[in-house]
């Protein structure tokens, strides 16, 4: 069993650059890296690099192609729900 947190496979999936926000009114930023094992990430903040303490506390993560995702799908304990 593996002791990662994230599906690298499914965040690798998205295409790139993604951005990320903690809120639905908050605004998007760059996201730099994640470490797939702890969810510690870290973010593009006017240039800056700012390290945040886990992507649990964000919302969403938005694709190259525009496309919004919920965190939780990432989540390697996020089991994938059956198509109708």
């Amino acid at each position: 069993m593996s002791n990662e947190l994230l599906s690298i496979d499914k965040i690798n999936s998205l295409p790139h650059p993604l951005m990320i926000r903690e809120f639905s009114s908050d605004p998007w930023y760059e996201l730099i890296e994640i470490d797939v094992q702890t969810g510690v990430h870290s973010i593009d903040v006017c240039g800056m690099r700012q390290v945040n303490f886990h992507l649990s506390s964000c919302g969403q993560i938005k694709d190259d192609h525009g496309e919004v995702h919920d965190i939780e799908i990432f989540f390697t304990d996020c089991e994938a729900q059956p198509n109708d």
